[in-house]
C-alpha cells in the first residue's frame, strides 16, 4: 500500500469517525477537526488527480459544504476565546455582551451543522468516499504525473512569494490570499514522507500561518465589535479589541513578508524530468 493510498483510508475514517461525534455534541475539538480532516483529503484529491464521475465529484462537494459549514462555528468558538483573553476589567460587561450575541449565533450555526451531517454523510456518501480513496490509490496517471509533494509545495510556495513580490504592499486582501495560499501548500507538503527536510518546511509554513490566522481571526472580532459598538465613543472594549487587531495585523504582513523573501532567494527550478505545476482546482 503506498503511503498515498493509506493517507485517503485514514483520513476517510478519521472523518467517519468525527461525524459520529458531532452527531452527539458539536464540541470545539471535533468541528475543528472535522475542518482539518476535510481539508487534508481535499488535499490529497488534488495531488493524486483522480478521473471522478460526475457522482463522486457531488460527493466532494458536499464535502466542501460541511467544512464550510463547520467554519463558520469554529470561527466563533475562536472569537468567544479571544473575548476570554481580554483581561481589561473595564470592558467586562461589553465582552459578556458580545459572548452571549456569538454563543446564541453558534447555536443556530451548529444546529445548520448536524442537519447537514445528517442530511450528507449517510452511508452512501461514505460508500462514495471509499470509492474515491480507490481512485486515489491508483495514483496519478503517467500523463501529467505531479512533482514529488514537497518538490511542488516548494515550487508553489516560490511562485506565491513572485507573485506577491510585484505589489508593493501586503493589504487586507492579499493577506487573506496568502492565508488560503499558504493552508494549500502546507497540506500539500503534508502528503511528503516524512524527513528534516519536511519538517523544517512546515514549521516554516506553520508559524506564518499561525500570525497570518491570529490577525484574521481579531478581524472578525474587530468587525464584529465594530457592528455591535461603533455608536459609543468611549467603549473600552472597542477600543481593546482594535489595539490588538492592529498588532496582530503587522505581525502577520511582517511573517509573510520574511516567508516570502526566503522562498524567493531559495527558489530553485524544478527537476527536468518533472511535468508542469499544477495548480489546486478546489476552493479553500
Amino acid at each position: 500500500m503506498t503511503l498515498l493510498e493509506k493517507q485517503i483510508h485514514g483520513l476517510t475514517a478519521d472523518l467517519s469517525q468525527v461525524v459520529s461525534r458531532l452527531a452527539n455534541e458539536v464540541t470545539p475539538k471535533s468541528v475543528h477537526r472535522l475542518r482539518t480532516t476535510i481539508r487534508r483529503i481535499e488535499s490529497v484529491v488534488s495531488f493524486a488527480n483522480p478521473d471522478l464521475g460526475k457522482k463522486l465529484e457531488r460527493c466532494l462537494e458536499r464535502l466542501e459544504d460541511l467544512r464550510r459549514r463547520a467554519g463558520k462555528v469554529r470561527d466563533i468558538d475562536v472569537q468567544v476565546q479571544l473575548l476570554s483573553e481580554i483581561g481589561n476589567g473595564s470592558t467586562a460587561r461589553d465582552r459578556k455582551a458580545l459572548t452571549d450575541l456569538l454563543e446564541k449565533k453558534r447555536a443556530r450555526h451548529a444546529r445548520r451543522l448536524v442537519t447537514t451531517l445528517a442530511r450528507q454523510a449517510n452511508a452512501k456518501f461514505f460508500a462514495r468516499m471509499e470509492r474515491i480513496a480507490e481512485k486515489i490509490a491508483a495514483g496519478p496517471s503517467e500523463y501529467n504525473r505531479p512533482l514529488a509533494p514537497l518538490e511542488e509545495a516548494r515550487l508553489q510556495l516560490s511562485k506565491l512569494a513572485e507573485a506577491f513580490a510585484e505589489h508593493e504592499s501586503l493589504k487586507p486582501n492579499r493577506l487573506h490570499e496568502a492565508r488560503i495560499q499558504l493552508k494549500k501548500i502546507r497540506y500539500l507538503a503534508e502528503l511528503a514522507d516524512d524527513s528534516r527536510e519536511r519538517s523544517a518546511f512546515l514549521d516554516g509554513i506553520r508559524s506564518v500561518q499561525t500570525a497570518v490566522g491570529d490577525w484574521h481571526d481579531w478581524e472578525e472580532l474587530a468587525w464584529l465589535a465594530e457592528k455591535r459598538f461603533a455608536d459609543r465613543v468611549n467603549c473600552h472594549l472597542l477600543r481593546e479589541v482594535r489595539a490588538l487587531f492592529a498588532a496582530r495585523e503587522s505581525e502577520a504582513v511582517s511573517a509573510v513578508t520574511g516567508l516570502f523573501a526566503n522562498a524567493a532567494t531559495a527558489a530553485r527550478k524544478p527537476p527536468r524530468a518533472a511535468q508542469p505545476l499544477r495548480t489546486f482546482a478546489r476552493h479553500a
